[in-house]
């Protein structure tokens, strides 16, 4: 029944906001924050199985619906910009749900949470923000606003030493011990997902105009981080706090400024009792290190044996553990190398390969973004991140999506009496207002219109700041 009412309350938000995508588009990325996997019972009533999925992946999955229902083009614009890229990662899924259902590993929930939603998010993102700039940065701001808001609740969870919501269903995880456990993760499923999601979100920051808001932002995020203590995550952090404040528009003396409060929060912070967790995993980071080594020589030996078709969707797991690793494979390429054969495995990850090397080889159109999805290309391959339930890839292909996204012209001014805005419901131009522009002289014109001087469309600039906030 619990499943049912969602599905209701998603049917009802998706169709209520057609005309405004964006609002079921945010819904989502606050979902998948504010709700981790391990309480997706609280929400759909299961936790597993075909009808497990996340209660994110479901609202997903229903917005998509929605729209097909009311403006099916923009879909399929993004559908036909995209083709050779829907059609690889279309054939991995099928894939993967074969070898799944084959092997009967129970993998079906990870593949929806992993996989299909994700990609389907990856497109209703673009049908939502591909050419409209107030809407690629509400994005960029929403983003921004949940990392900072998480990153508050992990200071709250160290400064009390409690979890705070969730304990409860944490406390089903093998690794969650709540008298011991010291490494916070907000709302997320795990710290790593959890420093993830900053070290993907703090490029963006740099877009913004305000230089106290960036160096705050900048500051709040690498306390997250450290208190996640993910010595890949501090690395990264701090990489991108320098570089925020470099790549400032704020004046010269400003951005001076602020790298020498920055180095002296950076100070402060290894000073305090916060950095002693990330310290000590740096001095000894517990045969993690020798793990990832393990599983690289494992993976070595026995790549042919999965070399076409996996053993299923978490399979991995129990492969490494019979073959005598004392973790698992600790990478997300190798993993789903296992899990669905390597060749797939290629063809997944190439995909977003070419997603952020395509970001880096054209014009910068939301600031930080080909940074974020380069950020989130990398870290999965440096732990399980994508083999595990959590909001990984959402992270990771709401970082692509934004990367390739473009800010687009402003749109054309409608016919007088015409309330469309120029676009009918499925976002097209409606015919009639592929005209001239006119551009508004003198504000001492005698009369209306005095001084106007029509602009053809084939000759309209982008009057959008590509770098504005």
């Amino acid at each position: 029944m619990l499943l049912v009412a969602w599905l209701g309350v998603c049917a009802v938000l998706a169709w209520t906001t057609r005309r405004r995508p964006l609002v079921a588009l945010v819904a989502v990325l606050v979902v998948w924050v504010a709700v981790p996997v391990a309480a997706t019972e609280l929400l759909t009533g299961r936790a597993t199985g075909p009808l497990g999925a996340h209660p994110a992946s479901w609202l997903t999955l229903v917005t998509v619906a929605a729209q097909l229902a009311y403006a099916p083009r923009r879909i399929l614009r993004v559908t036909a910009d995209h083709v050779f890229l829907v059609l690889a990662l279309g054939l991995v899924a099928a894939v993967a749900t074969f070898t799944t259902q084959q092997s009967g590993t129970g993998g079906i929930a990870l593949l929806l949470d992993m996989v299909v939603a994700p990609l389907v998010l990856f497109v209703l993102l673009l049908t939502v923000v591909d050419g409209d700039a107030p809407r690629l940065d509400a994005v960029r701001n929403a983003l921004l606003a949940l990392g900072a808001a998480s990153s508050l609740l992990a200071v709250v969870q160290w400064v009390t030493g409690s979890v705070l919501v969730y304990e409860a269903q944490h406390s089903t995880q093998w690794w969650f011990d709540p008298e011991k456990f010291d490494r916070w993760m907000a709302t997320f499923d795990h710290p790593l997902t959890l420093s993830m999601f900053l070290c993907v979100t703090s490029p963006l920051i740099v877009g913004l105009r305000r230089a106290s808001l960036q160096l705050g932002l900048v500051a709040l995020f690498a306390a997250a981080v450290t208190i996640t203590q993910s010595r890949s995550g501090v690395v990264v952090v701090g990489v991108v706090a320098v570089w925020v404040v470099l790549r400032s528009r704020a004046p010269s003396h400003v951005r001076l400024l602020s790298l020498c409060l920055l180095a002296g929060g950076a100070a402060a912070l290894l000073a305090s009792g916060l950095a002693e967790g990330v310290g000590a995993r740096f001095a000894d980071d517990t045969g993690s290190t020798g793990a990832r080594t393990d599983a690289l020589r494992f993976f070595g030996e026995t790549w042919t044996d999965y070399l076409l078709i996996g053993h299923g969707l978490t399979s991995s797991y129990g492969i490494a553990a019979q073959s005598g690793l004392v973790a698992s494979l600790e990478n997300s390429f190798l993993m789903y190398a296992v899990d669905i054969g390597t060749v797939f495995a290629v063809v997944y990850f190439g995909a977003q390969a070419a997603l952020v090397v395509r970001s880096w080889t054209r014009p910068v159109q939301l600031p930080g973004a080909r940074q974020a999805a380069l950020i989130a290309f990398v870290l999965p391959l440096t732990y399980s991140g994508l083999a595990a339930r959590s909001a990984t890839a959402t992270i990771l292909w709401v970082a692509l999506g934004l990367a390739v996204a473009r800010r687009g012209a402003a749109r054309p001014l409608p016919a007088a009496g015409d309330r469309s805005g120029g676009w009918d419901g499925d976002g097209a131009v409606v015919p009639g207002h592929d005209r001239a522009v006119v551009v508004r002289g003198s504000a001492r014109a005698g009369r209306a219109g005095q001084g106007a001087v029509p602009v053809p469309l084939s000759r309209r600039t982008v009057t959008a700041d590509p770098s504005s906030s």
